[in-house]
């Protein structure tokens, strides 16, 4: 695997992650959690490193390689991605 195709391969993993939190409830504030609080804000944290490595690999690849359409739609939906795995990790912090 070479670092090119990073972002691909962590976009599909994080669809993947975001599913299972969208599944269980963990999406909705105040709806009752299916999945333990420690397993969400393990999902959630692992989510968010996995889309932030993405994101930098991404814009380096576009940086070096030159821009490309799917390198950069791929690499802004990590970043949207990330994004909401922060706030699924924040929103359930305990004394929040």
């Amino acid at each position: 695997m070479s670092k090119a195709n990073f972002p691909f391969i962590a976009l599909a993993l994080g669809l993947f992650l975001m599913g299972i939190l969208y599944k269980t409830g963990a999406t909705q504030p105040g709806a009752e959690l299916v999945l333990p609080l420690l397993t969400v804000l393990i999902i959630s944290e692992f989510g968010f490193i996995l889309m932030a490595i993405a994101v930098y690999l991404g814009g380096r690849t576009l940086l070096h390689n030159g821009f490309e359409i799917i390198t950069a739609v791929v690499t802004l939906v990590c970043g949207m991605l990330g994004v909401e795995f922060m706030m699924i990790g924040l929103n359930h912090w305990p004394g929040h």
